[in-house]
């Protein structure tokens, strides 16, 4: 799956938990429709749930959705930041052609 970090397929073999293409897709479609930071209860219930599609714990799933919140965050600041970027790029142009406007005077 394209998801394994440097994993050999399977879960058992390294540490890292590697779900299976079902577990991302029920994963995503839960996170799509608004679900943010799950109960325990929550977790529970959607980890045997996926257990069915492959080896999951419950941390497995508390995980998932923070990495996916602190994701989209990052993705939103990397919009803002790039703006931010290009508006300082602007005033320091246009404050040089101020000074060297000066300088002529």
């Amino acid at each position: 799956s394209p998801h394994g970090g440097g994993c050999g397929g399977t879960g058992t073999k390294c540490g890292r938990w590697n779900p299976t293409n079902e577990q991302v897709k029920v994963l995503t479609d839960l996170f799509r429709s608004g679900l943010r930071t799950p109960s325990t209860d929550q977790i529970q219930k959607i980890s045997s749930q996926l257990s069915f599609y492959g080896k999951i714990e419950s941390k497995n799933v508390f995980y998932w959705f923070q990495n996916h919140k602190a994701r989209e965050r990052q993705k939103r600041r990397r919009v803002s930041v790039a703006e931010q970027n290009e508006n300082c790029v602007q005033d320091k142009i246009i404050s040089t052609q101020r000074k060297s406007v000066t300088v002529k005077a």
